[in-house]
């Protein structure tokens, strides 16, 4: 893993696709954000919405091939912290049916695989694929410093 601090807004990192590396950037994010002044719930948010998106990104994006990147871009913009998760897999997301509610899941109306992005949707402030020309995928959440009242947190 490599990791390099651009500026106090700004933060890098690359890792192999190896569950468990996930967890190293979830710390490192962990810590950015803090630095950042967001408080300690919405890091617990950012926690579990990075590690998802980085095991989607490893195991759907990558295949789990060891030699394949997960590059993580942190920066700051507007008041958010926005982060961008990128795969170097050949196989591109490409968006099913409308999901069935975590509800309709856990009722057992659906398969359980899926849930990770309706929890993704839940606990950030903005998520979703950006369509981009380089290889994989490029998928960017957000979280605002200060969360206005309509926002969680």
């Amino acid at each position: 893993m490599s990791t390099s601090a651009c500026s106090q807004t700004s933060l890098e990192l690359s890792l192999p696709s190896e569950l468990g590396y996930e967890l190293v950037a979830r710390d490192a994010v962990a810590a950015f954000a803090r630095r950042l002044g967001i408080s300690a719930e919405r890091i617990e948010d950012l926690k579990t919405v990075l590690c998802e998106v980085c095991i989607n990104a490893m195991e759907h994006g990558n295949s789990l091939d060891p030699g394949l990147r997960v590059e993580i871009f942190c920066q700051v913009e507007n008041e958010r912290l926005v982060v961008e998760v990128l795969d170097q897999g050949m196989s591109r997301y490409t968006a099913g049916a409308t999901p069935l509610s975590i509800g309709d899941k856990v009722a057992g109306r659906g398969s359980l695989r899926g849930m990770g992005m309706l929890l993704i949707s839940q606990l950030c402030d903005e998520a979703g694929f950006v369509p981009w020309s380089g290889p994989g995928n490029r998928f960017r959440f957000a979280f605002h410093r200060q969360p206005g009242p309509n926002l969680h947190g």
